[in-house]
């Protein structure tokens, strides 16, 4: 049986286009954040990360897998950001000096890493119940439980049920996370 993934990425190897708004909504925030990191424009970065997906649509079918993809999308960002910034600095003829760290390999895998991770934590944040959900935002958000109670007209019984399920559903689906960044 293959996965959605695998069904998503055969659609949008043979020209589907809602795979390709679905690829683009799943994959546009955290490349904003990436190119962010490099360049501080806003425009800037969105023209990138468009420029980005017009590469992948043109190259659609050679991508086999989801982390190709990401890859791909990854890097083109990341060259985008660093040509554009040569740009810059050749069109302000010696204004400034470029940093150099952005421009290091650990520099982009640090960030590529940070950027995925994010994902992650926020993909499996979404697949939370709504209320636990709700419940364990607004406690980031550093809410108390009785703040939250109040807020939701429920119980702090409630609150603090729900916030230990989404804390341990959490953990559950993020522990091989913390082994893959063990290892890198």
């Amino acid at each position: 049986m293959k996965t959605f993934d695998q069904t998503f990425l055969n659609l949008f190897r043979n020209g589907n286009q809602d795979s390709f708004k679905h690829l683009y909504d799943k994959y546009f925030d955290v490349l904003f954040l990436f190119g962010q990191k490099y360049i501080s424009g806003q425009d800037i970065v969105e023209d990138i990360i468009q420029e980005s997906f017009i590469k992948v649509w043109e190259k659609r079918a050679t991508f086999y897998h989801e982390a190709a993809l990401r890859a791909f999308l990854y890097k083109t960002v990341r060259n985008s950001c660093l040509n554009q910034i040569e740009h810059q600095k050749v069109r302000k003829s010696y204004e400034g000096q470029v940093n150099k760290t952005i421009c290091d390999e650990d520099y982009f895998l640090h960030n590529v890493i940070e950027e995925e991770v994010s994902r992650m934590i926020k993909d499996t944040v979404q697949k939370l119940p709504e209320s636990a959900r709700l419940i364990y935002l607004l406690s980031l958000k550093g809410l108390k439980n009785a703040e939250i109670a109040e807020d939701l007209d429920i119980s702090i019984n409630t609150v603090k049920t729900q916030k230990q399920r989404a804390g341990k559903f959490l953990k559950e689906n993020l522990k091989n996370l913390f082994t893959i960044l063990y290892f890198v």
